[in-house]
């Protein structure tokens, strides 16, 4: 198999996969702090319902911009499959890597300069994001295995997040007392020069010279951090075709792999989180975009494609290839089996009563722990690969 590498194309599609990692992770500090005003002092959410709703969308939109243009520009079928490895790739590094990082981040680096033996995650938000990201895969599942993707599959996976979002709108106007001066203090920065501000897309800076935000202004940000973020993802497309051309394998097995650059947003924020002792949307961001990236990054884009196909006269149908043994199928099988063992992980953990409710203390041991399952599920890719 060695032997017909194309070196120079893999470097390239590997150089391009870094490029866009860059474009990603700065982009996402614009919309971080943007996000970040917007869930404490406009709509005021409880902690574990910003991370699931502003920033879980917001840090998600990569993976669903990489499907539409996998699906629209590249290719109709082999396309979407490799939509679909994107966001199995990306799924894994939420719901394993970014709490791991956090985890091991707060317990051996510590918060504010005091050291933490464990992080304190509310049992309801892990059983809330937990319940719906397994029942989001089993949709996916079962649509995969006929065989024949249609657009009402891909409203029905919308309709499922409506009603996931629409739960997590009951959190919003009780929020603490105290939040904002997080804002306050990342308000403070040092302005950087005009060339710094436009290399790191601080668009915060560029266009409204640092002063304090609004609805209005947070909002401008948040959407132009966005569409950085689309083009970033263009080039993420681009690799995930240039590489697997360059392999010589399907486009849906190099998409698992560099799909997981399309989560450099979430693992900022979800650290950032972390940072500041909100460990509950840390967390919450992580298992909230792999529910947007399932019912809406998938959804959207199946429900667009066929429902035009239809009003062009067509069948509207997607007959996925590589859907059998060792194909995209078993990728989401195995992702499933994945996400029960980590949300049995959490729920699994030591716990104690607060009046908040209950509380699940989670040690460094859970990082390793999840260091661990990445690792296999590594293996488990390469294995594909390779046969």
């Amino acid at each position: 198999m060695l032997a017909v590498v194309n070196g120079s194309g893999l470097v390239v599609s590997i150089g391009m996969v870094l490029f866009a990692m860059y474009i990603i992770k700065y982009a996402c500090d614009s919309f971080e702090g943007a996000c970040d005003y917007l869930g404490r002092e406009v709509y005021h959410m409880q902690p574990g319902i910003r991370g699931a709703t502003l920033e879980a969308i917001a840090s998600s939109l990569p993976e669903l911009f990489t499907t539409l243009f996998l699906l629209f520009i590249f290719d109709d079928v082999g396309g979407f499959a490799a939509g679909v490895a994107t966001c199995a790739g990306s799924a894994v590094f939420n719901a394993v890597i970014i709490p791991a990082v956090c985890i091991l981040a707060v317990t051996l680096k510590g918060v504010n300069g005091q050291k933490v033996e464990r992080l304190e995650l509310k049992l309801s938000t892990i059983v809330r994001d937990g319940s719906f990201f397994i029942l989001a895969e089993l949709c996916l599942i079962y649509f995969l295995g006929t065989g024949a993707l249609m657009w009402w599959m891909g409203i029905t996976l919308m309709l499922l997040y409506g009603v996931y979002f629409a739960i997590l709108m009951r959190g919003i106007g009780s929020v603490e007392e105290g939040d904002s001066e997080e804002d306050d203090e990342d308000n403070d920065e040092d302005a950087r020069g005009f060339i710094g501000s436009l290399l790191t897309f601080d668009f915060h800076q560029l266009i409204y010279k640092g002063r304090e935000f609004t609805a209005g202004s947070a909002w401008v940000v948040l959407i132009c951090a966005t569409a950085t973020i689309a083009a970033a993802c263009y080039l993420l497309s681009e690799s995930v075709i240039l590489s697997a051309e360059s392999l010589h394998v399907k486009p849906y097995f190099t998409a698992v792999i560099f799909g997981a650059a399309t989560s450099v947003p979430d693992t900022f924020l979800s650290y950032k989180d972390a940072m500041k002792v909100d460990y509950d949307d840390a967390v919450a961001n992580a298992i909230g975009s792999n529910i947007f990236d399932i019912c809406v990054a998938l959804g959207f884009p199946l429900a667009l494609y066929s429902g035009l196909e239809v009003l062009q006269g067509g069948a509207g149908i997607i007959v996925l290839e590589n859907n059998g043994p060792g194909g995209v199928q078993d990728l989401r099988i195995a992702l499933m089996i994945l996400s029960v063992v980590i949300v049995g992980m959490f729920v699994a953990a030591p716990k104690k009563k607060e009046e908040e409710g209950t509380l699940l203390l989670i040690g460094n041991g859970h990082g390793f722990g999840l260091i661990g399952l990445y690792v296999v599920w590594t293996a488990f890719v390469v294995y594909q690969v390779m046969n």
